[in-house]
């Protein structure tokens, strides 16, 4: 799932890059729009939800104001009770073409919110998350 971003004013830090904090929301980003592509607008988050077990992030070289990116979200890796999500950011205006500038991981446990407890990946999902397995 590829997924364009805008990069905002309050998204730079002091050096002139995108701050490193920034990040986590672009790949939360991704994430939403990978979701999304698996549930429809009555999905019931509370009941079948999810938590952030892990965020990994690899700074590989800076993003500035006036670049244009976007994030490739993936499914890596899919378990018992969570799956993995991976994430690449690329420069989409580079001299080179697409630069890759970051790279990371989320790993996200599958929750019923109301009951307060983890549960096997959603039946819904299983097969979804698997075939996007498959096709990296």
């Amino acid at each position: 799932m590829k997924t364009k971003l805008e990069i905002r004013f309050a998204d730079i830090d002091m050096a002139g890059h995108v701050h490193n904090s920034k990040y986590l929301c672009y790949f939360e980003q991704g994430r939403i729009d990978f979701l999304s592509e698996m549930t429809s607008s009555d999905w019931d988050w509370r009941k079948k939800g999810l938590v952030l077990g892990r965020n990994e992030v690899d700074y590989i070289s800076p993003i500035y104001l006036n670049d244009e990116i976007c994030i490739v979200t993936k499914c890596d890796h899919v378990g018992i009770k969570s799956f993995t999500l991976s994430y690449e950011l690329y420069k989409t205006n580079g001299k080179n073409g697409n630069e890759l500038c970051t790279k990371g991981r989320s790993i996200l446990v599958c929750m019923d919110h109301e009951l307060d407890k983890s549960l096997p990946v959603f039946e819904e999902w299983k097969g979804l998350l698997t075939a996007s397995l498959e096709s990296n």
